[in-house]
């Protein structure tokens, strides 16, 4: 009896639409479980060729659709993988420049060491061969000279090694935090906290060596607490995910959104100055506001306060966020929903 009613349900037009239904759904967490896979492993496998195939066949046969429950669950794990693998490759060219500049700090030693030891071994052969009291002293005054030199260099390369000591001792201790630690944040899928004090260490050490310009946003979402206890903490979480999205979508390539606490946002823009760096601030403002929220019958609007701080000679990484974060303070008091840039 059981299995008569089962056919005859395959046979009914719901019985037929629902299994048309299940195996849509089935095909699309296929494709987004296949395309994560792919972004995951070198183009250059076998493996990879051929997932991407699969993909493009049951791709043509599925309608396309957005992403709902556990599609967008998957989706997002694969996303939050793909940017730690990422931003580890970071991590991996920080301790590839510590052992570079050391190797550079060890040969430079070497250089004037062997240098030196070379006009001592030169001055010796000129004491042997002295005449006269005054070649003898004229040998000395030469060595005394060479022993000021190498003074003043030993004392340059001394400095040089204990600033390389604090930098890469900060950037070490951070490195091994990053270890037991996601880079990643759950919620908004973009780099958290950690993966900011790691990236932002680099970015000063890197910018005292080759003084490429960097600038530093540091942007709050306005009347987040109001937002979050009048509608609910779920209505404040898609915020905060919309806010991210929407700030990740105005950034180019080679810039950097992290969730720093709550519903503050810093966003690392490379090789940049101030005048291009505001305007893309105000980029990522209008992106905000542009987005709504509706909650029964109302739109709902979002919108963020933004600090523009661009890196100084000397500056720590502590010095320049507080120019930024003071920034944004003063863009709040001024009435919110706007950029301000460090003074």
């Amino acid at each position: 009896m059981f299995n008569k009613n089962k056919d005859k349900n395959k046979d009914t037009p719901n019985g037929t639409e629902a299994s048309k239904e299940f195996n849509e759904r089935v095909s699309r967490l296929l494709v987004v479980c296949l395309d994560g896979i792919c972004q995951l492993i070198p183009q250059k496998e076998a493996l990879y060729s051929a997932l991407k195939n699969l993909g493009d066949v049951v791709r043509k046969v599925t309608r396309p659709k957005p992403l709902s429950g556990m599609g967008k669950d998957i989706e997002d794990f694969f996303k939050r993988q793909i940017l730690e693998n990422s931003f580890r490759e970071t991590k991996n060219q920080s301790v590839k420049q510590i052992v570079l500049d050391l190797t550079e700090t060890i040969q430079q030693i070497s250089s004037v060491t062997g240098d030196f030891d070379h006009k001592m071994e030169a001055s010796m052969e000129n004491i042997q061969s002295a005449s006269t009291i005054e070649d003898i002293l004229a040998v000395k005054e030469g060595v005394m000279q060479e022993i000021g030199k190498i003074r003043v260099r030993s004392q340059a390369i001394k400095s040089e090694l204990n600033e390389y000591k604090r930098t890469t001792q900060s950037l070490s201790s951070k490195l091994e935090e990053t270890e037991a630690k996601a880079l990643v944040d759950s919620l908004t899928n973009v780099l958290n906290r950690n993966a900011y004090n790691m990236k932002i260490t680099q970015m000063i050490r890197e910018f005292g060596q080759s003084k490429e310009y960097f600038c530093l946003l540091v942007l709050d979402i306005d009347h987040f607490k109001k937002f979050n206890d009048t509608y609910g903490h779920k209505a404040g979480d898609r915020v905060l995910r919309s806010v991210a999205a929407s700030v990740q979508d105005s950034l180019r390539a080679s810039d950097l959104v992290f969730r720093y606490g709550g519903e503050e946002f810093v966003v690392i823009l490379n090789g940049i100055q101030e005048d291009v760096a505001f305007k893309l601030a105000e980029k990522i403002r209008k992106g905000v506001e542009r987005e709504y929220f509706v909650d029964k019958d109302q739109k709902l609007k979002v919108t963020i306060s933004l600090g523009v701080a661009c890196v100084k000679e000397g500056e720590s990484e502590v010095e320049l966020f507080e120019r930024a974060d003071k920034a944004m303070y003063v863009a709040k008091r001024k009435g919110r929903n706007q950029v301000e840039a460090a003074e």
